[in-house]
């Protein structure tokens, strides 16, 4: 969910990313569950938003993993198909894109440990012909955007916003809860728009962009929201730079069709 003039961690394989995420955890969550207990010294709305978003007894898996569809611009809007596995502070975005039913671009955006990667290639219709490479970058900008954008996207994953898990809270009114947490090389502060039954309506985040734009607010408008299992997440959003200001320019449509909780 990063625009295409560089988006997000070298080449890794699911395995490795589990192996990442489970190290970082220190233990197995195959046996945890929820217990509200632990939301007990949160302020009211912190505790509204992950009441909401974690039903009592939910096993707390290490991530997710979401199938998606959308649109995407890049100069031109594009439909996509994609998988989306994360963690709260890793990610893996592998996608299909193109003009209607043509999804000739096959995308890879990473990011894990502190370092980031994005790849495009495009597949000619003709299967004969070889599948060129178009862009990887794989830098020290990517890698900071890349670790912003692992924390934006945490709030698919909201067993990782426990306060167990390193999240700091705090409530700045009824409607609005910062949670700030290291995902390594940055730090961010992670601001979320809340309803009165702690449904998300927004989010946003000041994210590394490159080097030339430094830091630039991004964050989505949540259109809908879905549970699956014990799990109710975004499933419908509107992101892109500037979320929040005049320079507002989304880039990115997305809806989640499915999701299943990673071991």
């Amino acid at each position: 969910m990063q625009e295409w003039e560089h988006s997000v961690a070298p080449f890794k394989e699911a395995g490795d990313l589990k192996k990442d995420s489970d190290e970082r955890m220190g233990r197995s969550s195959a046996e945890r569950r929820f217990d509200p207990v632990v939301l007990d010294e949160l302020d009211e709305p912190v505790r509204r938003y992950l009441q909401h978003a974690l039903a009592a007894g939910t096993r707390l898996s290490r991530g997710v993993r979401l199938q998606m569809r959308g649109e995407i611009r890049v100069g031109a809007w594009l439909r996509f198909r994609s998988v989306w596995e994360g963690d709260g502070r890793s990610f893996s975005w592998l996608a299909t894109a193109g003009p209607g039913p043509l999804r000739l671009l096959r995308v890879h955006d990473q990011f894990a440990a502190g370092m980031g990667s994005m790849d495009i290639r495009l597949r000619p219709p003709l299967r004969r012909l070889p599948v060129l490479r178009l862009l990887h970058a794989e830098n020290e900008d990517v890698a900071r955007s890349g670790a912003g954008r692992a924390a934006l996207e945490a709030l698919w994953v909201p067993m990782a916003l426990l306060p167990d898990r390193g999240v700091r809270w705090r409530a700045e009114s009824h409607d609005l809860i910062v949670a700030s947490w290291e995902v390594s090389p940055e730090q961010p502060e992670l601001h979320i728009r809340i309803g009165p039954g702690g449904q998300v309506r927004s989010y946003s985040a000041l994210r590394w962009r490159s080097t030339k734009h430094g830091y630039v607010p991004f964050g989505a408008d949540v259109l809908a929201e879905s549970r699956f299992g014990g799990v109710t997440i975004p499933s419908g959003l509107t992101a892109g730079w500037g979320h929040g200001t005049a320079d507002w320019s989304p880039f990115f449509k997305s809806e989640v069709t499915a999701a299943d909780l990673l071991d």
